[in-house]
């Protein structure tokens, strides 16, 4: 690619601010609207292993799937990612991540063309005008702030850093370009695009914070919810520890706000909501007006109160994101029943500042006792012989996650039975739910990219047998990236399954529309280059397959696990919403 004297080429400005930016990988297909830009990319070798010289590299990989390449590196090491389509249908495939990326706050790119201007009404292949498919306003209206025209060379700049600033806010962006028009100068010699970092806080407004959560706290039960920005915050584990025993507040915790609490922490009462611990729900259920709710970083999904209001007295809410998702004009006020206040601000200063001012000024609140060491009471039936009993199944796994493991629970039972039967966050792995989309088939492309970001992870991923059929054609691509994926065979869509009764009772089974043809996932596997077994019902050889992933053979390996359907663990209280 060649500038002339009117300065830099437009992919050259495009290049230069991914770089900036951080973004070493791209995935997804090529095809006519990309071949511009990925001549310009490397290509990925498709295993762990860094680019030598830093480089940007493609790795090619199914449009679905790499949609949520750039949410897995992100969750993995705060790394941005890249991910591409070309026009057409490809789009909308490769948009299956951008919804979950918007509603869990994190940044990444997604880079897509349009159909040449000069088409327009001409009928070309994959049209992209509001004549075809319109996809610019389909973009817009999923992500109203989030959708840069990169098609006028003069104001490519100015476009990229309006980008950058949304990326800043944990948002991610749509990238849209038209391949032709990036190929002429653009009159910039210079670009002035930076990493992407924290912002930094406002001494004034943090001290104005915590000086008034302190005031409301004395005579009073003060319960503190950890939400799942507090992955994103250094030592959160240990700050949240020392909120609790500087309050006495019991702590709960969404599915991934689990990755901001300490398992030692003696106030930690567990999961609430849908894979809820029944310790923690009896500590959510009991707040009212006397109340002081502390939300560390926490949006009230359906997931995580099931559409109710913060019924405490008073409510306080810190967050780093502004206007993050769930908000409305940019608060969280509409969700408390009672007092309610929030600021937007850096967690882990927020987190800080108000740790030691109740070192310096501590808080006469009404102390809690310390959680129960078993945080379920409810009993839970065996499965039927022949299957996996799944209460044993996690909590052996628990026992054996290796220092550096990085999980990832695909929308299947394990995102709402493992957080209960393992009740609290184990010191050597992190483990993350995109749950609020809830697109099935999420967890390759999670895995890949943690890996790519972190190559010295144990990526590890619980998947469904309905789960699979989304990505099972991009499991090659994989084969040498040393991840393990256990696939949870109940042969039918098992969340649905347990909930029918509760949304439907009565219906006969010939109407719930839930089973699936058996497959042999194994032999899918072995066929696209990975390792693969089946798990034994006594779990005799679990052990030994998380020997062999930790021992970094460089092969993937698949595990088939044998659930019954009919083995109901955790909680789901959206059953009773539908």
């Amino acid at each position: 690619m060649s500038t002339s004297n009117r300065g830099m080429s437009g992919y050259e400005v495009l290049l230069n601010a991914l770089s900036a930016w951080g973004i070493t990988t791209c995935t997804g297909v090529t095809g006519g609207g990309l071949l511009h830009f990925l001549r310009n990319l490397e290509p990925h070798p498709g295993s762990a292993a860094p680019s030598s010289n830093g480089a940007l590299r493609h790795l090619t990989i199914g449009e679905y799937v790499a949609g949520f390449v750039p949410l897995g590196s992100y969750l993995a090491t705060g790394e941005l990612g890249c991910c591409v389509a070309t026009t057409g249908a490809a789009t909308k495939l490769l948009t299956c991540g951008l919804t979950d990326a918007k509603m869990h706050d994190i940044p990444s790119v997604f880079l897509v063309p349009t159909s040449s201007a000069a088409s327009e009404g001409l009928s070309p292949l994959q049209d992209t005008s509001a004549l075809g498919n319109n996809i610019v306003q389909q973009l817009q209206a999923e992500l109203p702030q989030g959708v840069f025209m990169l098609d006028q060379p003069g104001i490519l700049v100015e476009q990229l850093l309006r980008a950058q600033r949304e990326l800043q806010n944990y948002k991610p962006v749509v990238l849209v370009i038209e391949p032709t028009v990036l190929n002429r100068p653009t009159g910039t010699e210079r670009c002035r695009f930076s990493a992407i970092r924290p912002v930094e806080a406002n001494p004034a407004q943090v001290q104005e914070m915590v000086e008034s959560i302190r005031s409301e706290l004395d005579g009073r039960r003060v319960v503190i919810l950890a939400g799942e920005e507090l992955a994103r915050v250094r030592q959160a584990q240990r700050l949240t520890t020392r909120l609790c025993e500087q309050l006495g507040a019991p702590l709960v915790w969404s599915i991934n706000g689990a990755n901001g609490v300490e398992r030692v922490n003696p106030m930690g009462h567990g999961y609430i909501s849908f894979g809820g611990n029944d310790a923690a729900m009896a500590v959510w259920k009991s707040l009212g007006e006397d109340d002081v709710l502390l939300v560390l970083g926490a949006s009230p999904d359906e997931y995580t109160v099931n559409l109710e209001k913060y019924q405490a007295g008073q409510t306080f809410v810190l967050t780093s994101v502004e206007d993050g998702y769930g908000q409305h004009h940019g608060s969280f006020a509409h969700r408390a029943r009672h007092g309610f206040r929030q600021w937007v601000t850096p967690l882990e200063s927020a987190l800080h500042a108000l740790v030691e001012h109740l070192e310096r000024h501590p808080a006469r609140t009404l102390r809690s006792r310390p959680a129960p060491r078993n945080l379920n009471t409810s009993e839970r039936k065996p499965p039927r012989p022949g299957f996996v009993d799944m209460r044993q199944f996690f909590n052996q796994l628990d026992s054996l996650w290796a220092p550096g493991t990085l999980g990832f629970d695909d929308v299947c039972l394990s995102y709402k039975d493992r957080q209960y039967v393992t009740q609290r966050p184990h010191p050597n792995a992190r483990f993350f739910s995109l749950y609020r989309g809830s697109a099935m088939g999420n967890v390759l492309g999670l895995g890949i990219g943690a890996k790519l970001a972190s190559p010295e992870s144990h990526v590890v991923g619980f998947t469904g047998d309905g789960c699979f059929r989304l990505f099972a054609g991009c499991l090659s691509e994989a084969s040498d990236l040393d991840l393990l994926l256990f696939v949870l065979d109940n042969a039918s869509y098992g969340i649905v399954e347990q909930a029918l009764p509760t949304v439907l009772p009565g219906l006969e089974p010939s109407r719930r529309h839930t089973r699936l043809t058996a497959m042999d996932f194994g032999d899918i596997a072995r066929a696209c280059g990975w390792a693969a077994c089946q798990l034994k019902p006594d779990l005799a050889n679990l052990e030994e397959i998380l020997h062999l992933h930790q021992g970094r053979s460089g092969k993937s390996i698949l595990v088939t696990v044998p659930v019954d359907a009919e083995q109901i663990l955790g909680l789901n209280p959206r059953a009773s919403n539908l």
